[in-house]
């Protein structure tokens, strides 16, 4: 290793003393002294970024398919979702009855029982019988889709959810939310979601920090110390000269990365807490707040009075006399049989039709004949409400309402937050938007590690690492806590990860201190903060 001799000192030669001394006061006048707080954030940004950022990019990346998916998968299975109207039939939806469909459904499938109907509501749109099949996923359904004019089978395939995806569609939805690694993988997107908040939050603070105005407002400090460096010394000077050559990329890199940030920042916040609501641990935590705080809805009723159900079933009054108790008796009920269910598919949809739920709707017969009917509008392009009834499928009675307003808040609102970030609520439009704010934070993402590149440690030094690790106050050590604590408590991967961040900066910090290779970074990461 050779050691660069220093030339001697032309200031002691050229410059009096007293001069040497009033430019190191002005200087020092001049510089306020770096916010410890604002210096520790930009030390997590970096942290996470480097750590966090790969699975962020991978939910970015499947995000931006997601976004599209809906869009896809009508695309690649129109030839089940869709048919001709014969001629005169343009503007119909069915000519058809219902009981007719429901019934040919059956009958392609007769081994299976029925678990839901969701009725042609356009011209052109067929209608689904979904079935329960034990030899596809737990959590899917058969749906038959029927020519709502000739009551033809057309197709059938696995769908899942309230919004019938169908294989494409799940599969890009399994992409995003686990990788296709089951329970484990599930870990890497509540990860990314947990972290997303703290970029945008992060970013946006450390983008402020850079101006004067701000700094002096909020009192971050003097982000800009390059003067104070450059006028340090011979040695300085060179290194800010060095630095203005070699980071001239670099600040390029910063500012693409600060402005797109601050752009993507509402819709960042948004994906990050609508994917919180959705991951294992974070979302339990969720849960178990909005059951404590009784934000959840009561579940429609759907008990048939005493007439309706012995009706249904004569020999329901006998059921358990044997010394049996009313859990035997309710296990006892007869399940509604599939000509019974298409018998009344048609008098369920006349009611809610006439009760005013509109567009496309889900209809579930009841688990029991003990139980009326289900009828809800299904979330589709451009809806902001869904209302729900439930029915008696013999009589057309009305047995219970649920309407979207009376709703509490929290649950309007995750019904939005869900619906948005899966890019239905506003259809092709909403899912741009979702596509660019995707392909934005997988920008972010790579932007991030080309300005560490720009920035790569000399020989020795440690990581790269943005700046020197400063002293915190009481009062900030406290806001760390709390971070930590409460945020960290809620959010246990994000907590678990931060709580490693903080103990890998302690390390390195000493390492970079022991070794005597802070010095340059130091400098380097000055000048950087200033001409960023």
């Amino acid at each position: 290793m050779t050691l660069r001799q220093d030339r001697p000192a032309q200031a002691s030669t050229t410059m009096p003393a007293g001069a040497v001394d009033e430019t190191s006061a002005r200087n020092k006048r001049g510089a306020r002294k770096p916010n410890a707080l604002v210096a520790l954030l930009r030390r997590l940004h970096f942290y996470a970024g480097m750590f966090i950022g790969p699975f962020l990019l991978i939910a970015a990346i499947s995000g931006a398919l997601y976004a599209v998916a809906p869009t896809a998968e009508k695309l690649v299975y129109q030839d089940v979702l869709t048919v001709t109207p014969p001629p005169g039939a343009e503007g119909v939806t069915n000519t058809i009855s219902l009981e007719k469909q429901v019934n040919n459904a059956h009958e392609a499938f007769p081994d299976l029982d029925i678990a839901q109907v969701w009725p042609s509501s356009e011209p052109g749109e067929t209608t689904r019988v979904l079935l329960i099949d034990e030899t596809i996923d737990e959590a899917e359904l058969r749906s038959v889709f029927v020519n709502p004019y000739t009551g033809a089978v057309v197709g059938d395939e696995p769908s899942y959810s309230g919004l019938g995806e169908l294989p494409l569609r799940r599969w890009i939805s399994h992409l995003h939310e686990s990788m296709h690694l089951g329970p484990v993988g599930e870990l890497y997107s509540e990860l990314a979601a947990s972290w997303l908040w703290f970029f945008a939050l992060g970013g946006l603070v450390l983008w402020a920090s850079r101006n004067k105005k701000v700094q002096q407002l909020f009192g971050f400090g003097n982000a800009r110390n390059g003067k104070e460096v450059k006028n340090g010394g011979a040695q300085e000077g060179k290194d800010a000269k060095d630095t203005k050559k070699k980071g001239s990329g670099r600040r390029r890199l910063v500012n693409l990365h600060g402005v797109t940030g601050t752009w993507m920042l509402i819709g960042m916040l948004a994906l990050s807490v609508t994917g919180i609501t959705w991951s294992t641990y974070a979302g339990g935590n969720v849960n178990r707040t909005v059951e404590a705080l009784q934000w959840r809805a009561d579940p429609i009723t759907t008990e048939l009075s005493g007439e309706s159900a012995e009706a249904a079933d004569p020999h329901a009054e006998h059921a358990g006399h044997g010394g049996g108790g009313g859990a035997e008796a309710e296990a006892e009920a007869r399940a509604w049989t599939p000509e019974e269910i298409a018998e009344q598919a048609d008098q369920v949809l006349a009611t809610a039709r006439e009760e005013g739920l509109t567009g496309s709707l889900r209809m579930y017969p009841g688990e029991s004949v003990e139980h009326g009917w289900q009828a809800s509008e299904r979330w589709t392009e451009w809806r902001t409400t869904s209302d729900a009834i439930s029915v008696d499928g013999e009589t057309g009675e009305v047995i219970d309402r649920l309407p979207f307003s009376e709703l509490p808040l929290f649950s309007k609102l995750t019904s939005w937050g869900i619906y948005l970030h899966m890019g239905i609520m506003f259809g092709l439009p909403l899912q741009i938007l979702l596509l660019v704010t995707a392909l934005a934070i997988a920008g972010l993402v790579v932007l991030g590690y080309m300005i560490w590149w720009k920035r790569r440690p000399t020989p020795g030094a440690t990581a790269g690492i943005p700046g020197p690790r400063t002293k915190l106050s009481t009062k900030q050590w406290i806001i760390v806590a709390v971070l930590l604590v409460a945020v960290g408590g809620f959010l246990p991967l994000f907590g678990i990860s931060l709580a490693a961040m903080l103990f890998a900066d302690v390390l390195l910090s000493k390492r970079a201190g022991h070794t005597g290779h802070v010095g340059h970074e130091t400098r380097r990461a000055a000048v950087d903060g200033a001409r960023a």
